[in-house]
C-alpha cells in the first residue's frame, strides 16, 4: 500500500492534500491512502479520472476541513460568470474512491449575488463516503454520474443542494435544511433504474414549519425515494415540487416508504408521489440498487 501523510506543521510527507494526490501515479497498481492531520485545508482537489483507487481519510470530520468559497457568479479574466460546475471544493472524477471523517465547506455564502456554490462534485463510479459532512447553501452535492454510497453523513444547505443523475444511497445521514428551499434537484435518465435513495436518515431544519420540498425535477424523469426517513416539520406537506411544469408530475419518479415524524403527512403529499408497499420497498437493498456491491463497498 501506497502511504501519504498530511500536516499543515510539516510534520508529514506534504502540507496539502492536492500535493499528497498529484504524487500518487497515474493509474496505481496498489491501494493509496491519504491521512490528513486535523487542520483547515484552504484549497480545491481534484481527483483526475486517471487516479482510481484512493482512500482520503481525515483525523475526525470535526477538526479536519477542507474550505474554499467559489461561486457561480464569480467572474473568470474574461470577465464572464464560472457558472456552478467551476465552483466545487472537491472533484472526484477517479473510480473506486473512498473519504471518511472529513468536512468539506463552500463558504461563499448565499444570496442573488451568490448563486450556486457546490462543495462536493462526483463523477466517478464506485465511490463511497463515511461520516463526511458537506456544508453549502445553494447546490452543496452534485451526484453527476456513477454510483455512490453515504454512510453516516452530514449534509447541509437550502436550495437543490442534492443534485444531479448519479445513482446515490443515502444511508443513516442528517440532511439539514438551513432555510426553505429544496433538498434534491435529481434529473435521472429515463433508462436510469435508481435516482437518489435515502434509508434511514433524518430531514432537519433551521426554518419554519411547512417550507421545504423534499424534491424537484431537473430532468423530467427524476428519482428520489425516502425509506424509513424522519422528517421535521420544515417538510412541505405536499411534498414535492413540478419545477412549474405539470408535465413533469407525469413522469418524475418520486416515492415514500414508512415516513415518520412531524413532517411525514403522508396523506397530504401531491398525487402524483407514491407510497410504496412493503414489497416493493425492499427492492431498494444496496445489493440490487448498486449492482454488486458486496464486492466493491467496503466494512466500515
Amino acid at each position: 500500500m501506497l502511504n501519504f501523510v498530511v500536516a499543515q506543521n510539516g510534520k508529514g510527507d506534504f502540507t496539502t492534500i492536492q500535493a499528497a494526490v498529484d504524487a500518487v501515479p497515474v493509474h496505481p497498481r496498489e491501494e493509496v491512502k491519504i491521512y490528513v492531520k486535523a487542520g483547515i485545508y484552504e484549497e480545491t482537489i481534484f481527483i483526475p479520472d486517471n487516479k482510481p483507487g484512493i482512500r482520503i481519510v481525515g483525523e475526525d470530520n470535526e477538526r479536519t476541513h477542507i474550505v474554499y468559497g467559489n461561486y457561480a457568479k464569480m467572474k473568470d479574466l474574461n470577465g464572464c460568470e464560472i457558472g456552478t460546475f467551476q465552483t466545487a471544493v472537491v472533484y472526484v472524477h477517479a473510480d473506486d474512491f473512498i473519504m471518511e471523517n472529513i468536512t468539506i465547506e463552500n463558504h461563499a455564502g448565499f444570496g442573488e449575488e451568490i448563486g450556486q456554490a457546490v462543495a462536493l462534485y462526483i463523477s466517478g463510479d464506485r465511490c463511497v463516503f463515511n461520516h463526511v459532512r458537506l456544508l453549502g447553501n445553494q447546490d452543496t452535492l452534485y451526484s453527476s454520474k456513477g454510483r455512490h454510497y453515504f454512510l453516516d453523513s452530514y449534509i447541509e444547505g437550502h436550495v437543490d443542494f442534492i443534485f444531479g443523475a448519479g445513482t446515490a444511497v443515502f444511508d443513516n445521514c442528517t440532511i439539514h435544511s438551513l432555510r426553505s428551499g429544496y433538498i434534491t434537484a435529481a434529473s435521472t435518465p429515463k433508462e436510469q433504474e435508481f435516482g437518489f435513495v435515502f434509508i434511514n436518515c433524518r430531514l432537519t431544519g433551521n426554518h419554519e414549519a411547512d417550507t421545504v420540498f423534499l424534491g424537484r425535477p431537473w430532468r423530467p424523469f427524476s428519482h428520489t425515494v425516502f425509506i424509513k426517513t424522519w422528517m421535521g416539520e420544515h417538510i412541505k406537506r405536499s411534498g414535492w415540487d413540478n419545477w412549474r411544469d405539470e408535465t413533469n408530475e407525469t413522469t418524475a419518479r418520486y416515492s415514500e416508504h414508512q415516513s415518520i415524524g412531524p413532517g411525514a403527512r403522508l396523506n397530504e403529499r401531491v398525487q402524483w408521489s407514491k407510497q410504496l408497499s412493503d414489497e416493493e420497498a425492499r427492492t431498494y437493498c444496496l445489493k440490487h440498487i448498486f449492482h454488486g456491491a458486496d464486492v466493491w463497498l467496503p466494512n466500515f
